[in-house]
């Protein structure tokens, strides 16, 4: 809105001059351009003013749809409730953030982690830290079921019953050192279902029978004494006779 400053102007009829009558004439130019000014910016708003989206509750003014704006200084947005949309944003600092409202299933982010609700409201997911590393909690309503964490010794994956890793159209791989030093029992595990393994135990299983000798023979009067595997006579030795003394 333009403004117009006033000088104070206050001659008799009598003390008019020239001076006064251009200073009078300067001001009612400034007067006119002002009013011309102030009625082009109340016909700009009118035109512009969407009224269908402008509802007026108590005194506040509620504006629907899109607001556009150059430039908004917003000091709290506190009391804002409002279906955002789709929102853009660089950043956003928060204590918590909500899929939604006390309703389930719900997803929820806070300063200590990001937690998983299912329907019945029970936790079934927990993301967040663990001493010094990350840590992922599965439940099932509430109670623990399984954990993957990492700490300074390594990655832990542990659960309340059985662990199932399992890959449905290739192969399941475990690449570098692999120890079962600390298994109490494997089961389940069997030869022919390890690939060449079998195949090396056979080879072996053949040579022990073939090679290992489990019986032997001395016969006197020829003085051989014969080593027999499983299946052959591994060796013949001749062993001669003591010399008479």
């Amino acid at each position: 809105m333009a403004n117009v400053q006033l000088s104070t102007v206050n001659p008799s009829l009598g003390d008019i001059s020239q001076s006064n009558v251009d200073q009078l004439r300067s001001l009612v130019k400034q007067l006119h351009n002002a009013a011309v000014v102030q009625t082009e910016e109340l016909l700009y708003l009118l035109n512009n003013l969407d009224t269908r989206n402008i509802n007026e509750i108590d005194g506040d003014i509620l504006v629907q749809g899109t607001v556009t704006a150059i430039k908004m200084n917003v000091q709290k947005l506190s009391a804002i409730t409002a279906d955002l949309g789709k929102m853009t944003a660089g950043e956003i600092y928060g204590a918590y953030i909500a899929t939604s409202e006390n309703q389930y299933p719900m997803v929820t982010i806070t300063p200590e982690g990001l937690k998983g609700y299912g329907p019945k409201g029970g936790e079934s997911l927990s993301l967040g830290q663990a001493d010094d590393g990350g840590a992922l909690l599965f439940m099932e309503d509430g109670s623990p079921k399984g954990s993957i964490y990492a700490d300074a010794e390594g990655l832990h994956v542990g659960n309340m019953a059985s662990i199932h890793i399992k890959s449905v159209d290739d192969v399941t791989y475990l690449e570098g050192p692999i120890s079962f030093e600390n298994a109490l029992e494997i089961s389940g595990l069997e030869i022919k279902n390890v690939k060449d393994l079998e195949m090396t135990i056979a080879e072996l299983r053949g040579k022990m029978e073939n090679d290992i000798i489990v019986n032997a023979n001395f016969d006197n009067s020829t003085r051989h004494l014969k080593l027999f595997s499983k299946t052959r006579t591994v060796a013949t030795v001749f062993i001669p006779a003591s010399a008479p003394e």
